[in-house]
């Protein structure tokens, strides 16, 4: 088992390496004792053998890389941009999720527009027209023209509501869900240091 000077030693390693963060250097120290406690055990190795393994084993390259990540995300100012940036997020989500809706209606309500407006070129055809003098050849001719062109343009709003409904949720997904999620630990990370 590892002693208190070993310890020492250990958490001294960390502090050269430019670690300033108690918590963070507690929990490498621990860490790094429970993997020198393994390699003692199993390998049969002594500490400085031991020590020397556990530090190539556990420690990355960039290891203090780990403070400066922490310190930028636990950083007022870091912080909150983070907020600002996730809120910009769920705002451009919903304005996205707006206009897929527009757009998903206009679709719908385009295919209703085409058949008021057939039904008045039909009955001005008809008022126009009372004994059938008059050939329907351009009356059809009038109601194909009207049904492919709404069809052409319920299509395209279509279309363009899937896309803004695809940008939603993806502006939703990576931007401010993981901020919540972010925030919700941290206050419960802020609960459980106060009780």
């Amino acid at each position: 088992m590892i002693n208190a000077s070993q310890t020492q030693q250990i958490r001294s390693y960390l502090l050269q390496q430019g670690f300033t963060n108690p918590e963070l250097i507690d929990d490498l120290v621990d860490h790094l004792s429970c993997e020198i406690e393994l390699l003692i055990e199993d390998e049969q190795m002594d500490f400085a053998t031991a020590f020397s393994n556990a530090k190539e084993k556990v420690m990355p390259d960039y290891a203090i890389q780990i403070e400066n990540d922490l310190k930028f995300l636990t950083t007022k100012k870091y912080n909150t941009m983070i907020k600002k940036l996730a809120f910009i997020g769920g705002y451009a989500s919903a304005v996205c999720l707006c206009f897929a809706i527009l757009f998903f209606s206009q679709s719908l309500l385009g295919s209703k527009g085409s058949e008021f407006k057939m039904q008045a070129i039909q009955a001005e055809y008809y008022s126009a027209n009372p004994d059938g003098t008059i050939s329907p050849y351009g009356l059809e001719q009038q109601m194909n023209t009207i049904r492919l062109e709404n069809a052409v343009e319920s299509s395209l709003k279509f279309d363009l509501a899937e896309t803004f409904l695809i940008i939603s949720f993806i502006l939703f997904a990576s931007l401010y869900l993981p901020y919540q999620f972010y925030s919700k630990y941290q206050r419960s990370e802020e609960s459980l240091q106060q009780a």
